[in-house]
């Protein structure tokens, strides 16, 4: 499809094309084998009637070519029949010569066919003739110069220009009028493929017709319809998972709460706080785990402007506090202001778990600086944390001295969601996350 949405007509305009370029060698081959005919056909015309001069010659002096006794009178009739078409400016073309000797004008001949010869006149001009040997051994080469084809080549290339200006034309119209069919059906399989990645995968392409464009709608939604019964089916599985497991729990938790007050023993006291706190991050992993499938499985992004920065500090507000007071952990800011397109909560729960990822990696009473950087395009997002970095863990993992692991994976959905990317730079020590997002076209910088 072209930028304003409106189908367009590549495919079939190369298809025209091809078939036109195609169609137009044919009638440059057809009109160049027509000359190559032509030029033949008049070879062969003037060859004719250099033999019928000949021919004539001898009916008028019976014998003068095949008695030795004629031969003189049939070389001297012969070389005035030459002296005057030349002097009269006539095709006619006669060379003689006698036993044993090669004058300097003879011309080189090469066959024609027929038993017929070419060779090159006294102007240089084509010529066709016969040669013949006289009684008394002489030789005759008689011919007459073929004639120019200029009108009939100009006629040619007239007409071949006039058919190659008109099979364009049709070829052209025919891509404006068939391909406008294709390439309409085309685009809305473009379109379909878009609305699935952007994660409306309940969108079908409405199938009519017998021919390959609809037998590739038809596999297609098949396929969609194979994938959606899928996502159900993780989504079903996810959500009893949780609900399963979530309520036993959330029991034991409350189980080992009372058995702390109850128990006397400090040591025993603290493993059940250490029990809790596992609990506490198995929650966290399952709570993760579902944000996780409701950002993949969820309707498309609604691209509403929102302020970048202000969503930033959203997400920094929820962590500060318990940074600066736990962990001595103080956030330091890097921030140039605009507005970009995208769902805002996303963002906001994206930078979160950057800065908690962030947090977790940290040392104490070490910094972490969060930074948004904005260009004409895109604007990104980044944490840096000062952690021991990515070189003692896999590039995909994360940079955490603890942790479930899933927010990463959320940032990496949520930046897929806004056509946007994830990346990890390993800074040894310490770690940058950054998230890039696309900007709406046209927005301006926020004041």
């Amino acid at each position: 499809m072209r930028r304003d949405g409106r189908p367009g007509l590549a495919i079939p305009a190369k298809g025209a094309v091809l078939v036109a370029l195609i169609a137009c060698a044919a009638v440059a081959i057809a009109i160049v084998g027509m000359l190559l005919i032509d030029r033949e056909a008049r070879q062969l015309s003037a060859a004719e009637g250099a033999a019928r001069d000949l021919a004539s010659l001898e009916t008028k002096l019976p014998g003068v070519l095949t008695d030795p006794e004629l031969a003189v009178m049939g070389r001297s009739a012969l070389q005035e029949i030459g002296r005057i078409a030349e002097e009269e400016g006539q095709l006619r073309i006669v060379h003689l010569r006698t036993p044993g000797q090669r004058p300097a004008d003879w011309p080189a001949t090469r066959p024609l066919g027929g038993g017929y010869v070419l060779f090159e006149g006294a102007d240089g001009a084509r010529a066709a003739g016969i040669r013949r040997q006289l009684a008394d051994g002489s030789e005759v080469l008689v011919g007459r110069t073929v004639q120019g084809t200029g009108p009939l080549r100009e006629t040619l290339l007239g007409w071949g220009a006039a058919i190659a200006l008109l099979i364009i034309a049709m070829a052209a119209l025919a891509a404006w009028i068939v391909g406008r069919s294709i390439s309409r059906r085309i685009a809305e399989l473009n379109q379909l493929c878009e609305d699935v990645e952007g994660g409306d995968v309940h969108a079908r392409h409405t199938v009519s017709g017998g021919d390959e464009i609809a037998l590739l709608a038809r596999h297609m939604n098949r396929m969609l319809d194979e994938l959606e019964r899928r996502l159900e089916a993780l989504r079903d599985t996810t959500d009893g998972l949780a609900h399963d497991l979530r309520t036993p729990l959330a029991r034991v938790q409350g189980r080992l709460s009372r058995i702390e007050d109850l128990a006397g023993n400090d040591r025993c006291g603290a493993e059940i706080r250490l029990a809790a706190t596992e609990l506490d991050r198995l929650m966290e992993s399952f709570n993760a785990l579902l944000d996780l499938r409701e950002i993949e499985t969820e309707a498309p992004v609604t691209t509403t402007p929102f302020d970048v920065v202000q969503a930033v500090e959203d997400a920094i507000d929820l962590y500060e506090a318990v940074a600066e007071d736990e962990y001595g952990i103080t956030i330091r800011r890097d921030f140039t202001r605009c507005t970009a397109a995208g769902n805002a909560s996303l963002i906001v729960r994206a930078a979160a778990n950057l800065i908690d990822n962030a947090i977790k990696a940290s040392a104490q009473g070490s910094d972490i600086v969060v930074a948004v950087d904005c260009t004409e395009d895109c604007v990104a997002i980044s944490v840096r944390d000062s952690g021991i970095g990515l070189t003692a863990k896999p590039r995909g993992q994360a940079s955490t001295l603890g942790g479930h692991g899933i927010g990463l994976r959320i940032v990496r959905a949520v930046a897929r969601r806004h056509g946007g990317e994830f990346s990890l730079t390993d800074l040894s020590p310490g770690a940058r996350a950054t998230l890039t997002l696309p900007r709406l076209a046209g927005m301006r910088q926020v004041s």
